[in-house]
């Protein structure tokens, strides 16, 4: 970015100069390029300085997210848990039927109608 002196400040420095043009002129010029010199140095350290905490941001991200392969780890752990627990439900459904078979028989084993049922039926 191009930089000029205002033209106030020209005139301060060529009456400085004792109305001398040529070292006015010159001296406004070294004053712009250091102008200039520090602008480019400042952009350069904010180029430097906004890659750094990119990287930095990057890495610390990078951290704490979860990666494909983690989420995928975990899902397939899940999926391996909940294949245990059907496998288990369908064990706890077959030992229910079970029990309750035995209950009904037990019921009508010791029901007294039954038994005189039975009774009658083997006279």
């Amino acid at each position: 970015m191009a930089y000029s002196l205002p033209r106030d400040v020209f005139l301060l420095l060529e009456a400085a100069f004792n109305q001398d043009r040529d070292k006015a002129e010159i001296f406004a010029k070294a004053i712009e390029n250091s102008i200039r010199a520090i602008e480019e140095k400042a952009d350069e350290r904010i180029v430097d300085k906004k890659d750094a905490i990119k990287s930095e941001l990057y890495n610390e991200l990078r951290a704490e997210l979860a990666t494909k392969e983690f989420v995928r780890a975990e899902i397939n752990e899940v999926r391996a848990e909940i294949s245990e627990v059907r496998t288990e439900v369908k064990q706890l459904g077959v030992w229910l039927k079970v029990l309750i078979g035995l209950i009904v028989f037990g019921l009508t084993l010791f029901n007294p109608a039954f038994v005189k049922l039975v009774e009658l039926i083997t006279k």
